[in-house]
């Protein structure tokens, strides 16, 4: 059977939050009440407005003026593959457009049935969405020719406040001794390395002994047991915070597979009570049935065995072993 294995993806994503001042607040509260604002400094209009001079950057008090909501396109580029980040699902593209009142362009989105539907000195008109929240993605712009006319509801009290998410998108492939690793953690299966310097059997394998220094390959690979003995754990309480998915409190433990020589680390345990989990308690891993299993959050740096591939880990009801013996296991 071929299965096949995701490369490793992560997104690092954290809010960004800031007050919006007298200049910017003003203009994403008209932006969300179905207006574009522009300032009006030394005679000229820009937009998006400024909160200082454009030649000197001295301070300015700006003069606040509607523009739009149509203009005209100077430049633009199109998108055929838009990313989770950008204004539209779609393709669409990124144009400098001189709305008609404005001295300068604002870089935006224009959508349209293709890029044949755009070019330089076309003519656009903003269309707002559903929904806004008073952020520069309330509003994107299509060709004048379909614009519909909408009826913006303005909304309550001014925006003093925005939020951004930022992000970075990571995509790597697996290692082959750990695409392995994955491949057999499908298969129903807990694959290690046993090194040939020293004889220790590591999982999961890191493709090298971590003491002896040697690399290992796939002859170094072989088949572990499922069943082991709890050598340390804690009681996590998760902290809420931007992403946070856990609300209760769980055990996260490290477990030394029989036969092996390193634990398994970060194996979490959500059906034992803390009051009934201790150090060398014997646990046997339930799996899930094989259609259920699939690989996630496991890349070349962390990750051994999911709750994805396995369900739960249940006490074999065999007596405990003595904490004692398991001390140069203890991580």
């Amino acid at each position: 059977m071929t299965t096949q294995i995701p490369d490793s993806y992560h997104v690092l994503e954290f809010p960004y939050t800031r007050t919006t001042g007298p200049v910017v607040g003003p203009f994403l509260t008209a932006l969300r009440d179905g207006k574009i604002l522009g300032s009006r400094i030394d005679g000229k209009v820009y937009c998006p407005p400024l909160e200082y001079h454009p030649t000197t950057a001295a301070a300015v008090e700006s003069e606040l003026v509607e523009v739009g909501p149509s203009g005209t396109i100077l430049s633009w580029t199109w998108v055929a593959h838009p990313t989770p980040k950008h204004p539209l699902s779609e393709s669409f593209a990124f144009a400098l457009i001189q709305l008609d009142g404005a001295d300068t362009p604002l870089a935006h989105a224009v959508k349209a049935a293709s890029s044949e539907a755009i070019s330089t000195g076309a003519r656009v008109t903003a269309q707002w969405r559903e929904e806004c929240v008073g952020a520069i993605t309330d509003v994107y712009f299509v060709p004048e020719v379909d614009a519909e006319q909408q009826k913006i509801e303005p909304g309550e009290g001014d925006v003093i406040i925005t939020e951004h998410l930022i992000s970075l998108t990571i995509s790597e492939p697996l290692h082959p001794h750990r695409r392995r690793f994955a491949e057999g953690l499908l298969e129903g299966k807990i694959i290690g390395q046993r090194s040939p310097a020293s004889g220790k059997l590591y999982v999961p394998g890191r493709g090298y002994d971590p003491m002896e220094r040697i690399r290992l390959d796939q002859s170094a690979e072989e088949e572990v047991a499922d069943v082991g003995t709890v050598v340390g754990f804690t009681e996590i309480n998760p902290v809420q915070y931007h992403g946070q998915k856990e609300r209760k409190p769980y055990i996260r433990c490290s477990i030394l597979l029989d036969g092996s020589d390193q634990p398994i680390q970060g194996i979490d345990i959500r059906h034992i009570g803390v009051d009934d989990f201790r150090v060398g308690m014997r646990l046997k891993a339930v799996w899930k049935a094989p259609e259920d299993r699939y690989i996630e959050d496991l890349d070349n740096r962390y990750g051994t065995i999911p709750d994805t591939v396995v369900e739960r880990w249940d006490p074999t009801g065999e007596p405990d072993v003595e904490p004692d013996m398991l001390k140069e296991h203890t991580i």
